[in-house]
Parts: C-alpha cells; structure tokens; sequence
C-alpha cells in the first residue's frame, strides 16, 4: 500500500513505551542496519528501512509462540505491528529532536554499567555480544544514548505533569480491595529433630514426645532440643503464609487449634513438632501498606494515558507514507 495513511487509535503503551525503554534496559539482540537498502516507510523526515522491520520482527517472532511462527497472517499481524511501532518511535524521536533534550556521556556510562550488571557481564563478555549480535561498542553506545534521550522526552513532556490526589488514592483503595487481600497466614513453633545419627535421633525424640505428654514448655523443649530455625528462640517462626513451609507441615499446622501441638511429623529428613499460636484469615491490607502501590499504579496509568492522546494527535498531522 502506499501513499499517506490514517492510522487506527491502538494502545500505545503495549506497543510504543516497550520499545522506546528496552534498550536501556537489557542488551539489544538486533542492530540497524546502516547501509542503504529498500525504505517502507517515511515519517515527516525520517525513514524506515526494510532491514530494520525485519530485524525487529524477527524479534517479536523469536518471543512469540510456536503456533504464531507457523502461522503466516500471525506473523503479518506480527509485522504490520513492528512497523507500527517503529512508526511511533521515530515520531518520539522527531519530538525529542525538536525539545532539544541532549544526554551526556556519564549517563550512558551508567546505562551500560547497568546492563552490565543485570547480565552478570564483564567488559570483555559485552563486547564478546556485541560482536555476535552485529555491534560494535560505539554503535552500542549510541543507540543507548537515542533511547535514554527518548525515555528523558516522555518524561519530561508528561511525567512532571501528573499529580496523585490523596483522595484519588483512597477511591482506587475502596473500589479495588479485592486486589489488596493479604492471603491467610498462621504463627507456629517448630521442633525438628533430624535422623542423621540414630541412637541420637531416638533419644532426643523420645524426650521430646515425653516432654510433650507432659505438658512441658513446646518452646522450652525447642530451645534444648530442636535443630530446626529459630530453636534459640522457641522454635518461634513468626507468621508465615501459604507456600512458605512444606504442604506437609503446613497441612498439620491448618489442622491445629491455637496452642495445640501436633502429633510427631514424618518427614525423610527426620520429625517435625508443630504448635499453632494464632491463625489469621485472608483480610485486606490497610491503606497506609498499600498506598504507595496505588500511587505508581495511577501515576503509569495517567502517563500512559497522556501519551496514548499525544502520540495519536501527532500521527494526525503527521506525514505517514508506506511503501510496503
């Protein structure tokens, strides 16, 4: 199709803000090409090559799921929305351009640092994926240094702008608070009593289960006689929720009544004594716990939202020409 196009409102944030923070994030695995090969699009002053959509589709199609890769109108849905997005970075581009945002050499330094980091990768072992992906280190810096700038725009031009009421705050916490459950949780102590050593194991367990029947301390016998965490404390092992112990003591531990002992647990690594202090039901966490949760969630949605109606008037005065 060629000629200028009218694009389709779409949700930019799935599409556009992805792209334009990947690469200060996580080691691009595509490069752009630099020669001159076919142009499929052409946005205000600004081109995009065939072999930068197909290297960005090839991307997507890499992530994509073995049914989509066998299946050509999903790898066409595929492309077509590479290039939409390649569209939509170059329109941010021309905007930062235009807001004459600049970045300098240190911020670059501490992207690659970053990348660096999160990789586990040295030096040496960049440069060694550079290499495999088509980079030089130059080349590297310089796409970093165009996505930062990108990110630094949209910061800039719509970030500063939002402010989060209170009130917008506790809306969000009263309409949502099936969202702020805090699961089930129940406080145990705990007695382990390991087999490494037989005539050892069955001494102490014996004395445990006697000190048991007789109504002993649970947390005085912990302390002398466990091998389990926190013996030097009782054996006390706080509040603990669903999926933090093993289903089998936490099986026994729902079974219990507050301050009830559990009978000797079998395990392969030797036995388990539970005793049930409190059991607390799934209740909603308070505002004051969760405040900052909503505050970034309504802070990215009225940023998104922002740049979802700015994005879609600049492609209205945009020229768009496809060449596909």
């Amino acid at each position: 199709m060629t000629g200028k196009r009218k694009f389709k409102k779409m949700n930019c944030l799935k599409k556009a803000l992805p792209l334009v923070f990947a690469f200060v994030f996580a080691l691009p695995i595509i490069s752009f090409a630099e020669t001159v090969d076919k142009i499929v699009a052409i946005i205000n002053d600004s081109i995009i090559t065939l072999s930068e959509l197909n290297a960005s589709t090839a991307m997507a199609l890499d992530k994509a799921s073995p049914e989509a890769k066998k299946d050509p109108k999903k790898a066409d849905a595929i492309k077509s929305a590479m290039l939409e997005s390649l569209i939509e970075q170059k329109l941010v581009k021309q905007a930062a351009d235009k807001a004459g945002i600049d970045i300098s050499e240190r911020e670059i330094d501490n992207a690659v640092e970053d990348i660096k980091r999160q990789n586990n990768f040295t030096q040496e072992s960049l440069l060694l994926a550079l290499a495999q992906s088509g980079l030089t280190y130059r080349e590297y810096r310089e796409q970093l240094k165009e996505q930062i700038r990108q990110v630094k725009f949209i910061n800039k031009e719509f970030r500063s702008k939002i402010s989060i009421l209170q009130e917008d705050i506790e809306d969000y916490y009263r309409s949502h608070l099936d969202e702020f459950y805090a699961p089930a949780s129940f406080r145990i102590n705990l007695i382990f009593i390991p087999n490494e050593n037989k005539e050892a194991f069955r001494q102490k367990l014996k004395t445990v289960q006697d000190g048991i029947n007789k109504g002993e301390d649970f947390r005085q016998l912990a302390s002398s006689y466990s091998d389990g965490p926190a013996a030097s404390l009782g054996g006390d092992m706080g509040y603990v929720s669903s999926g933090e112990i093993s289903e089998t003591l936490e099986a026994a531990a729902l079974k219990l009544k507050p301050n009830e002992i559990s009978k000797p647990i079998n395990a392969p690594e030797g036995v388990y004594f539970i005793q049930l202090i409190d059991k607390l039901e799934p209740a909603p966490r308070p505002l004051p716990e969760v405040k900052g949760l909503i505050q970034d969630k309504l802070y990215k949605k009225a940023m998104d939202d922002r740049f979802t109606y700015w994005l879609a008037e600049v492609k209205k005065v945009a020229h768009i020409e496809i060449r596909l």
